[in-house]
């Protein structure tokens, strides 16, 4: 809550404690305040301070007399000043003395303002406003400045300090340090927000005092931090290691990435970013825990800024392009279908890997524009092919998780293939398993949409992950593709039980099957007498160029081998 907010009233007014033991001049105090402000009333320094420690956070202001039974004001300053919870709470002394030296102690035991008795009320209530204005003002200022939980500079200002730093340092060097806690939201689940809130706090602390030569710390938000530190000659994995171990948390794993040598010629920005990015190169990477921002990572950052940079002009352009891998109908030994794939070849990077547009796509929320535009195109082949005489086969279209947050994705592509003319059992919806693990009620009710209209769905990737067979009881699928890898793994160890107890698994839960990255000859015959149903892979075809695929479905039983 903020502190402005916290010390304002219900009615409007704000709290004032008076600390008085002359109940006759409590009085008075308390009608002079009365039309601004609310008073709590004290009779000495104990009872000063039983009121503080109950109603501290709902307090502007204290005003204290000095000479007092039982604790007079000097000792409820002291022991004020000692609870750092009672920092900002301004106090203005009140004493008929006027000995230079007694204002000269209180105001060393930090209060803020004096007042001689007997009071002139005017003055009284502007030295009053003033001292809480200036409190409240402060407050904003400190809130807007620091991060409340860890006492870290909120961002804005951590670039402006680290910036005066450099100003103040113009000849030196510096390393930028960016800090995360690994699977954070896994840990608030099962800890709660209390906890993880108080681990934040803790963490932030420890860095601040133990990684080598901090000058800045700063909040980036969540439980990311950033930090600029003097350079570091040494190792930062051994130091960082150090730094951990000495660290009172151990149920948990804390990542760094450190932008080192960064200069004034650096924007602070652009030192902190490399820093972010050399971080987000590990964050899925088990077991690694420090990553240094270098050449190769910088290539990789400039070569994601070009391609957000021409995403959209890309698809204007038609630069993006479908290709077609076939697969094989082991049954019928013909081409049986296809899966859509999009290829990239840009005017300046050449061909770019889909492994690298894809998962940036995913993030910015573009890939719903590029998948739309894939569906649109491979229904306009669909078209094209029956339109030439050629008996089209089904193609699996990919659908990414990002496209199932929107409940009415399958009446879209029910439009679109309308739209085209082009019916809908040719058109299969490839997801992987990741997709339903992250909304599954969304995409159950998506897929079922898509059963309903007519269309196939196909999960893909099984087995390349943590596959869960408790999914594939509750998802609405027609067909399941086994991963590459297990075909891979399988040949590595000349031992297919996993394969043909997927294909089993698959059998038996009514699903047909599609066996992924078959590229050897004994490989495709191993699969075939497993009894899969559908193979893709190199050794019958590559991802072919429309025309080409063209070729394959004039001769159907040209992938036969």
């Amino acid at each position: 809550m903020d502190t402005v907010a916290k010390t304002t009233r219900a009615g409007g007014k704000r709290l004032i404690l008076v600390v008085e033991d002359n109940d006759l001049e409590r009085e008075m105090l308390s009608i002079i305040l009365s039309d601004e402000y609310e008073t709590v009333e004290a009779r000495d320094g104990v009872e000063g301070l039983e009121i503080l420690e109950e109603r501290y956070e709902d307090l502007s202001l204290i005003l204290l007399d000095v000479f007092m039974p039982r604790c007079n004001g000097f000792e409820f300053l002291k022991r004020k000043r000692e609870d750092a919870r009672y920092d900002s709470l301004p106090t203005i002394v009140m004493t008929a003395s006027g000995a230079v030296e007694d204002e000269m102690r209180c105001l060393e035991l930090g209060a803020n303002d004096f007042l001689t008795k007997p009071y002139n009320a005017g003055i009284m209530l502007n030295r009053i406003r003033n001292t809480i204005r200036l409190r409240e003002t402060a407050s904003i200022v400190n809130h807007l400045t620091y991060d409340q939980l860890t006492g870290l500079y909120n961002m804005e200002f951590f670039y402006a300090a680290a910036m005066e730093e450099y100003a103040s340092q113009p000849d030196c060097t510096f390393d930028f340090v960016a800090s995360d806690i690994n699977n954070f939201r896994s840990l608030n689940d099962r800890h709660g927000s209390e906890h993880c809130d108080e681990l934040l706090r803790q963490l932030a602390i420890h860095l601040r005092a133990h990684l080598p030569g901090v000058l800045v710390g700063g909040r980036s938000g969540g439980d990311t931090f950033a930090f600029m530190t003097e350079h570091y000659e040494g190792d930062w994995n051994e130091r960082v290691q150090e730094v951990m171990d000495r660290f009172a948390y151990h149920n948990m794993h804390v990542k760094f990435g450190v932008m080192e040598g960064a200069d004034p010629s650096m924007p602070v920005s652009v030192a902190c970013n490399r820093a972010m990015s050399a971080l987000k190169n590990i964050k899925d990477i088990a077991g690694t825990t420090v990553s240094l921002f270098d050449e190769q990572l910088h290539q990789s950052m400039l070569t994601e800024q070009t391609i957000l940079e021409s995403m959209e002009s890309a698809l204007e352009e038609g630069q993006f392009k479908i290709v077609y891998q076939p697969k094989f109908d082991v049954q019928r030994g013909r081409i049986g279908g296809a899966e859509a794939l999009v290829r990239w070849i840009h005017p300046t990077l050449g061909f770019v890997s889909p492994g690298v547009f894809i998962p940036i796509f995913e993030r910015n929320g573009f890939i719903v524009k590029l998948d739309l535009y894939v569906w649109e195109h491979v229904c306009m082949e669909i078209k094209r092919w029956e339109k030439l005489g050629l008996e089209p086969v089904p193609v699996s279209i990919n659908a990414s998780r990002i496209d199932f947050d929107d409940i009415n994705l399958a009446h879209k592509l029910a439009d679109l293939s309308d739209h085209h003319g082009v019916d809908r059992s040719l058109l299969h919806i490839e997801l992987t398993e990741t997709a339903f693990s992250d909304n599954p009620e969304s995409v159950t009710k998506v897929l079922n949409d898509f059963r309903e209209l007519g269309f196939s769905t196909e999960l893909d990737d099984f087995g390349s992950g943590y596959s869960s067979l408790a999914s594939l009881n509750t998802m609405p699928l027609d067909v399941m593709k086994l991963d590459m890898s297990i075909v891979q793994k399988a040949t590595e160890l000349n031992d297919f039980r996993i394969v043909e107890a997927s294909i089993n698994l698959a059998r038996t839960l009514g699903l047909g099957t599609v066996i992924e990255g078959v590229e050897l000859m004994s490989e495709a015959e191993r699969v075939r007498e497993l009894g899969c149903d559908y193979i893709q892979g190199y050794f019958y075809s590559r991802p072919l160029p429309a025309e080409e695929f063209e070729a394959c479905l004039a001769d159907p039983h040209s992938l036969a081998r």
